[in-house]
């Protein structure tokens, strides 16, 4: 898989799903199962639509759907969505992240002292990238716990166009995987920058 990094926000875990396919036939695939259970939830007019099919295919390969999902959200932030406007149609890349104190500019941080903050979980364990984030463990004291969401419009993807009719299980998956590294990639390259900005290095410092 793709190591973390400031901008890398999404990452695919192929490997992964093919190692935790049922039959290890090298095209067998946990994310395809997953597919299949959910075609339903498509409609039918949605299965040739690039727009709506990608939603559905980035929905049933990320969580809650499927843990671990076939696509990885880095664990500092809290998820990573798609969803079409209701205004339009367009597709849009949601965001949200916890924000911590430290990450802001010093002029705009909260005007408390002893005010606790997010907190690595000590549980978690990454050991490529950033750690997950939780509320304090201890509840006895004041708490003011940041977050934000960004939404971005994904205009100037070239997205991939779905069959619409899969005869056979293999081309369903390749479609929802060419379609989901389409938005990986576009993801990370579209809000990438941004959220290092808000919550990485160049935290604080717009």
């Amino acid at each position: 898989m793709t190591t973390w990094s400031s901008t890398t926000l999404v990452r695919v875990a192929d490997d992964y799903d093919r190692e935790m396919g049922d039959s290890g036939a090298p095209l067998d695939s946990r994310f395809g199962r997953y597919l299949t259970q959910h075609i339903n939830d498509l409609w039918d007019e949605d299965r040739t639509d690039p727009k709506a099919f990608l939603v559905w295919a980035w929905n049933v390969g990320t969580g809650p759907i499927m843990s671990p999902g076939y696509v990885r959200v880095r664990p500092d932030l809290g998820s990573v969505r798609l969803t079409q406007s209701q205004e339009d149609g367009r597709l849009l890349v949601v965001i949200e992240t916890p924000v911590q104190h430290g990450q802001l500019a010093q002029n705009v941080r909260p005007p408390y002292s002893a005010m606790r903050d997010w907190e690595t979980d000590r549980y978690s364990y990454s050991s490529d990238g950033p750690s997950r984030l939780q509320d304090p463990e201890d509840e006895s004291k004041p708490a003011l716990l940041l977050s934000a969401t960004l939404r971005l419009p994904a205009d100037g993807w070239t997205l991939h166009q779905p069959a619409g009719k899969w005869p056979v299980e293999e081309l369903l998956i390749d479609d929802a995987k060419q379609a989901v590294a389409v938005a990986v990639a576009g993801i990370n390259d579209l809000a990438g920058p941004r959220v290092a900005k808000l919550i990485g290095a160049e935290g604080g410092h717009w």
